[in-house]
């Protein structure tokens, strides 16, 4: 299962933003995977984690987020801009029903 708490809204620049994604009862195998939406957009895959914490990004913009090991499955945004503004959730494909 997938938690993502309550909205997070930040305003202002050079801001640290956690965006939280609290995930229990995953297999070794599973990945969490972010996306971002921006108005007026379809969805975006930013980046996917692994249960061991290996991080592959999708695009030049998915290396503006880190993923801290302590905080795992959640992203770190260093210097928030105007730029990232937008939703974003993540999300968990389950392998394991060959869907």
């Amino acid at each position: 299962t997938l938690d993502q708490g309550s909205k997070v809204l930040a305003k202002g620049k050079t801001k640290t933003v956690y965006l939280p994604c609290k995930a229990t009862g995953l297999d070794s195998s599973d990945y969490i995977h972010w996306y971002q939406i921006k108005d007026g957009e379809a969805p975006t895959r930013l980046l996917y984690i692994s249960k061991g914490g290996d991080v592959s990004r999708d695009n030049d913009q998915a290396n503006e987020f880190t993923v801290d090991k302590s905080r795992l499955y959640d992203l770190k945004l260093s210097n928030a801009q105007d730029k990232h503004s937008a939703v974003y959730f993540c999300a968990y494909w389950d392998t394991s029903s060959g869907h």
